[in-house]
């Protein structure tokens, strides 16, 4: 049997569109588990590393660590962060710890916290701390660091704000909420400044389009990296304000998925809206840390800002 040329070109077209279609299948979220987490406030990060989970709190003297059960182990102090009343920072005084990595620091786990940057010098800080004995730690000056970078990227000190880190592949990418970048440089330049042996970075800078709600665009809140397929699986809220200083009405939250081999100016990554019992789920989700991967599914954790009142974590299944 013989096909004309008109045919077979539309049963080619045709199979391109299924194919499409199909690939373009949306993400879906179930929620697992919903807890309080007594006596850690304002969680503003989480990482899943050594066999435990850790959180930063933007207004805690604290980085607490908790067992695979979500059980608090620890609450280790932060070198040379005082100020605090009752546990709490005051919000004049916070450096604003909004974002954490793990990584290798030569030969040393370490995780690496970072400052917002949002208000220089006062949230300019990092600390540098060791996985495996968390009392062996540094506090880091991240001003020039932040000034270089704020160079390098044309952005305004209104706004520069980290809300989240990850390393993935050699390179560090931070993810900035002011106006939603995807800031990268190479690890080991990045050690090499902080330790003072060079003066310069080669930074790259994406600019990340993300959905809106009430006209209001979704800004970045934090980041996990998917090793196995070079991914970053990030958090992004929405919050009804003028700037990144004062709190506003919360609108909701996203999960998003962005990879870095397709990365070009103006990305749109695939996002979803965090719902409960069919609704937006009025949150601010803050961070996330990936727990398992199978297939095109994630077992997340995520935590939640409530500004002022009980941080929660989230535990959730994402399929795409």
């Amino acid at each position: 049997m013989k096909f004309s040329t008109t045919y077979i070109l539309f049963i080619f077209l045709f199979s391109i569109l299924v194919t499409g279609c199909e690939s373009a299948k949306p993400m879906e979220i179930r929620t697992l588990k919903r807890l309080e987490l007594n006596g850690i406030p304002s969680a503003s990060g989480i990482e899943h590393g050594n066999g435990f989970y850790w959180i930063i709190g933007d207004n805690s003297p604290y980085l607490f660590q908790l067992d695979q059960n979500f059980r608090l182990l620890e609450k280790v102090s932060l070198e040379k962060l005082d100020h605090a009343v009752d546990g709490v920072i005051p919000k004049l005084k916070k450096v604003d710890l909004e974002a954490m990595l793990s990584m290798k620091w030569k030969e040393d786990s370490i995780l690496f916290l970072f400052g917002s940057g949002s208000k220089l010098p006062e949230r300019a800080a990092g600390w540098k701390i060791n996985m495996h004995n968390p009392a062996i730690q540094e506090r880091i000056d991240l001003l020039s660091f932040y000034e270089l970078l704020m160079e390098e990227t044309k952005l305004k000190e209104n706004d520069f704000n980290i809300e989240a880190a990850v390393e993935l592949d050699g390179k560090i990418y931070l993810l900035n909420r002011g106006k939603n970048k995807l800031i990268s440089l190479r690890s080991d330049h990045f050690i090499e400044f902080i330790e003072g042996q060079r003066d310069d970075l080669k930074i790259k800078t994406h600019n990340i389009d993300l959905p809106k709600v009430d006209g209001i665009e979704a800004g970045f809140s934090g980041a996990a990296a998917d090793f196995a397929n070079n991914r970053i699986v990030f958090t992004a809220s929405i919050e009804n304000t003028s700037d990144w200083i004062n709190d506003g009405q919360v609108l909701g939250s996203f999960i998003g998925i962005i990879e870095i081999d397709q990365l070009e100016n103006h990305y749109h990554p695939s996002t979803v809206l965090i719902t409960e019992n069919e609704g937006t789920l009025i949150l601010k989700v803050e961070s996330i840390a990936l727990k398992n991967q199978h297939g095109n599914s994630y077992d997340c954790i995520l935590v939640t800002d409530s500004d002022g009142g009980q941080s929660e974590l989230l535990e959730l299944t994402i399929n795409f």
